[in-house]
């Protein structure tokens, strides 16, 4: 092969291979396109830059107004900011398109119930919510919000059906928040004179949560103001078998009751039975105690008290209840011995030291925390 011949297969490879090194080049240029607006919107709430996120959605929207997603996150940008009208006023906007499918309904919908809500519009934003279910009346998001902006306009029985609803639809209301509903419905009733209707939805009551206290108390109250007081007392005592641990709100109706009825003696066995039940009843011990010095049983009531102790070692209540009952028999060393106990449960030995910016805490006082490094952050 001659010199020349040699040079021109060496052009020819050369050649070859850097048009390779370009095609492929131009293939990778050609598959990476740039961010769009609405790509670096999307990056910039990941990032929690605000101010740029909502640049890029505005230029977005801008650009193309189709993107209902951009409009959205563009009004939540502005309800997260406080500016709930520039919000409202995107979403609002939305509202009067003609070319969105129920789920975009939907969505507008509930951003602008969430409006509403944070700007304190309670009627509008029922308006809203109400709205949302008549595209779909099943939505859980919708009767959820809707039971609670009912509530907080005391439509405790429309709150109550709205919350019902979501039973088999995807959600569950709790027992507990049907049963307060029911219960708060009913003493509605009783207020406005309608003894009998507010009893039956406080039965109702029990029956989506046999352990709530309010029904109980409010059924008991309400055959009181009909002078039935044996029944209130029977409603009462079945609020202390179905839930020992809560039946101290009854305790004073109780007391007042059954001594208007002269059958006081039964006091004491009401809180012994809660005892023998619920030994961690710090309440009944206090009631036991307390009715039993009434009866001039100092040493009973204080005898209690101990007891309770034993049962409920923590409780600085009771202490103070012995503290008082000492005082009362003029107990000076049982005075001094249970206050030096409370003492040394609500002081620490030493005194310590807290860092204002971390919480460490230090027995002696710090000028440079060695948790955090703050300089002069502690409460010397």
């Amino acid at each position: 092969m001659t010199f020349f011949e040699f040079l021109f297969l060496l052009i020819i490879v050369g050649g070859g291979i850097g048009a390779a090194s370009y095609f492929r080049d131009w293939k990778v240029r050609r598959n990476v396109s740039p961010l769009t607006p609405y790509a670096e919107g999307l990056r910039a709430i990941l990032d929690g830059d605000t101010n740029r996120a909502i640049q890029k959605l505005r230029e977005t929207v801008t650009a193309d107004t189709n993107n209902i997603d951009a409009y959205l996150r563009l009004g939540a940008l502005y309800a997260q900011t406080g500016d709930i009208s520039r919000a409202t006023k995107i979403h609002r906007a939305l509202t009067l398109r003609g070319d969105l499918v129920d789920r975009q309904k939907l969505d507008i919908y509930r951003a602008l119930t969430e409006d509403f809500v944070k700007s304190g519009d309670t009627n509008r934003a029922l308006e809203s919510v109400n709205q949302m279910l008549g595209i779909s009346k099943k939505d859980p998001w919708a009767l959820q919000q809707k039971s609670e902006l009912l509530a907080t306009q005391g439509q405790w029985h429309a709150a109550y059906e709205s919350a019902e609803k979501l039973n088999g639809h995807g959600s569950t209301s709790t027992g507990r928040r049907l049963a307060v509903l029911k219960t708060l419905d009913g003493v509605r009733l009783c207020t406005s004179g309608k003894e009998r209707d507010g009893r039956i939805q406080f039965r109702q009551a029990i029956k989506h949560d046999a352990t709530l206290v309010a029904p109980y108390l409010y059924w008991g109250d309400s055959y009181v103001r009909e002078n039935r007081t044996e029944d209130a007392v029977k409603i009462w005592r079945r609020l202390i078998d179905v839930n020992p641990a809560q039946s101290y709100v009854a305790f004073e109706r109780l007391e007042s009751q059954l001594f208007d009825l002269g059958r006081f003696s039964e006091i004491e066995q009401i809180y012994r039975s809660v005892l023998s039940s619920y030994p961690q009843n710090v309440h009944a011990y206090a009631a036991l105690s307390r009715f039993l010095r009434k009866k001039g049983d100092a040493g009973g009531a204080i005898t209690i008290l101990r007891d309770g102790l034993e049962q409920n070692p923590e409780s600085l209540w009771l202490r103070r209840r012995l503290i008082r009952m000492y005082h009362d028999v003029h107990d000076v060393d049982g005075v001094l011995s249970m206050s030096r106990d409370v003492l040394s449960r609500v002081m620490k030995e030493n005194y310590e030291y807290s860092c204002s910016n971390c919480g460490n805490v230090s027995r002696e006082p710090l000028w440079v925390c060695p948790k955090c490094s703050k300089v002069d952050s502690y409460n010397v």
